[in-house]
């Protein structure tokens, strides 16, 4: 049987210890899409569609989720009211925003609503760097 030296155990413990902690200190890295995932709605904007679900909110019928990726200068313009209630976030980069009586510039992590019915959106990717809107849509029927 072969006996473990001291200076082996203490690696081995060394070894044992430092694992977890590289686990936790390394980043997740976000999800980043390709140029041409999911489907283009604008030029320089496509659609990503992530998943849907029954919902369990009695006003609403079906939950839904889909990223919308702005290449840089990619813009959805000032269209429709809003299909459906929905809450959107910018998962990476800015995009302006301008959504009923709001006009501001969406980070990283900013999160907004849009009621169906009455609120009309635009989006524009005015950064160097491709944006992600990722957008819930709480749909009735």
């Amino acid at each position: 049987m072969n006996e473990i030296s001291r200076r082996s155990a203490l690696t081995l413990g060394a070894t044992v210890v430092a694992t977890p902690m590289v686990a936790l200190v390394t980043p997740a890295a976000a999800q980043k899409y390709t140029p041409t995932d999911g489907e283009e709605i604008f030029p320089g904007v496509r659609l990503v569609k992530l998943g849907s679900r029954d919902s369990h909110i009695p006003a609403y019928k079906t939950v839904f989720m889909e990223d919308v990726v702005f290449q840089p200068k990619g813009a959805i313009p000032l269209g429709d009211v809003m299909m459906d209630d929905m809450v959107c976030t910018v998962t990476e980069g800015e995009l302006e925003i301008k959504a009923g009586d709001m006009d501001f510039v969406a980070k990283e992590g900013d999160v907004w609503s849009c009621a169906k019915g009455s609120t009309r959106e635009s989006a524009t990717n005015n950064g160097t760097v491709a944006a992600i809107m990722r957008v819930i849509n709480l749909r009735t029927a």
